[in-house]
């Protein structure tokens, strides 16, 4: 192999090294809709608790913002494992 041959393969085992893999994709995908269904099931949870006790939509309100605030925690932890496999991929090469 000659010297310009050898630079292509490095720069292109380079760019395969930064790029994510396709899995961490889905994972983004499942992210959105995790966090949407969190919040979701905080309503539903919510609604009939309130229909149970007849009491006003306070425990829908409660249970709606406590599901907001698990799926943020949720998606972030998804996050942080995410970025936790990358470096760890790149440092591996």
């Amino acid at each position: 192999m000659n010297d310009q041959e050898q630079n292509a393969v490095s720069n292109s085992a380079q760019v395969n090294k930064d790029k994510p893999k396709q899995g961490f994709n889905f994972l983004m995908i499942g992210s959105g809709q995790m966090f949407t269904a969190m919040i979701i099931s905080g309503f539903i949870v919510g609604y009939f608790i309130d229909y149970l006790l007849s009491t006003t939509p306070i425990f829908m309100l409660i249970c709606g913002v406590l599901g907001m605030i698990g799926g943020a925690r949720k998606v972030q932890h998804m996050v942080n494992r995410m970025d936790k496999q990358s470096t760890k991929d790149v440092n591996n090469g």
